[in-house]
């Protein structure tokens, strides 16, 4: 009789500790998808609008651009501050007529803009599954044209680099959607994916 209740015993403890092991997985699993508690963040952005579109190079205006292209990412100190690190590309075509001597000829520009850039953001609202932000950021610029007038000419120019977030989103949790409105040589409006994982993963 004893040796039946003991047994009885065992199997329910046994029972007990699994399922608690069991919810504890769980509750490490939920912790891990709250992006506060996921320091590290790697993102993917498009954006238009770089001041560098609205600033002559060799006194000729902008034309068109594609866009620029934002890979970044970024390392939480805490639920507040957030530092990190990402380059962009950014093409702008330039073209216009010049009249020179009795003699008209297309002048054409063609800038490729490679920045890197190091930044901060100040989370002022950092919940679950939503976040709000703004941040600012620095760097240099690298700028390899290519100018067509009566001969061809290529070159590269070195200038400055940065960018201010006057409001960020981000809406998901590891992999979310986020949008970003400011001025810079990067965009005035740009908007991505992200993805934040912690250091355990």
């Amino acid at each position: 009789m004893k040796r039946t209740i003991l047994i009885t015993m065992a199997i329910l403890l046994t029972g007990v500790i699994a399922s608690f092991g069991q919810e504890k997985v769980v509750n490490l699993k939920q912790e891990k998808n709250k992006q506060y508690d996921l320091y590290n963040e790697f993102y993917v952005s498009y954006g238009m609008g770089t001041i560098f579109y609205f600033i002559p190079h060799f006194h000729v205006d902008a034309t068109s651009t594609p866009g620029t292209i934002i890979v970044g990412y970024g390392r939480g100190l805490n639920n507040v501050v957030a530092v990190g690190f990402q380059v962009s590309y950014t093409k702008i075509s330039r073209e216009e007529t010049v009249n020179d001597y009795n003699s008209n000829y297309q002048q054409r520009v063609t800038d490729n803009y490679w920045q890197g850039i190091a930044n901060v953001r100040f989370r002022y609202l950092n919940k679950a599954s939503f976040c709000m932000y703004s941040g600012i950021g620095i760097g240099v610029t690298m700028n390899y044209y290519t100018n067509q007038e009566s001969a061809t000419t290529k070159g590269q120019q070195l200038l400055p680099a940065g960018q201010f977030t006057l409001l960020g989103f981000r809406v998901g949790r590891a992999l979310s959607f986020f949008g970003e409105f400011g001025i810079g040589t990067n965009s005035i409006v740009n908007c991505g994916i992200s993805y934040k994982f912690g250091d355990n993963q």
